[in-house]
């Protein structure tokens, strides 16, 4: 019989727990460095988790109070095949496309090209917070290019979307001007 106690979700890096009386750490690369597991990680496995993260796996560990990292693990979502048209397609009509991601910059990166992105349209390592940071500079930014009247006569105003599948997105997807939230982001973001 397991008990557990003090669940933590820690935005952008995984979470933690006290199991049976110990810490228990589950997250990203970011987590377990902040926490001083990650050194102690074989060269061997560091080196597994760089090729996962080069093929645009999201790289993740397991660490136990007293023990360190004990299993690493790699999950990724397969692109579908339609997207880097559909990227083309709104670059071609003028909609600027930028992935916001906590990812590592390499998963990112070959995300990234797989769409069609560009490296300065991919915005990678990101907290919750810089998500939101990010959006919100978006849309003043295109506030600003539309605060005159002569540019609403003339132009269209630039609005932000933000599409978005889970609870790191949430602050951004309800900042944007249209949120899209999939999967579990989708219930957060409405209570956002």
């Amino acid at each position: 019989d397991k008990s557990v106690e003090s669940h933590i979700l820690l935005q952008g890096e995984g979470v933690s727990a006290v199991v049976n009386g110990k810490q228990f750490h589950i997250g990203n690369p970011r987590l377990f460095q902040r926490i001083g597991y990650y050194d102690d990680i074989p060269e061997t496995s560091k080196a597994l988790v760089s090729d996962w993260a080069s093929i645009g796996g999201t790289v993740g560990f397991l660490g136990i109070e007293g023990e360190g990292i004990i299993a690493s693990y790699c999950v990724a979502d397969a692109v579908r095949k339609e997207s880097k048209s559909v990227v083309g397609s709104l670059e071609k009509i003028g909609i600027s496309v930028t992935m916001l991601t906590g990812d590592g910059n390499d998963a990112a990166n070959a995300i990234g090209e797989q769409v069609g992105l560009t490296p300065e349209g991919i915005r990678s390592e990101l907290f919750p917070k810089d998500k939101l940071d990010i959006v919100n500079g978006m849309i003043e930014e295109g506030l600003s290019e539309g605060s005159s009247f002569l540019f609403n006569l003339f132009n269209r105003r630039k609005l932000v979307l933000m599409c978005g599948d889970g609870v790191n997105d949430a602050p951004a997807l309800a900042a944007a001007n249209v949120g899209v939230a999939m999967g579990a982001g989708a219930a957060l973001a409405m209570e956002t």
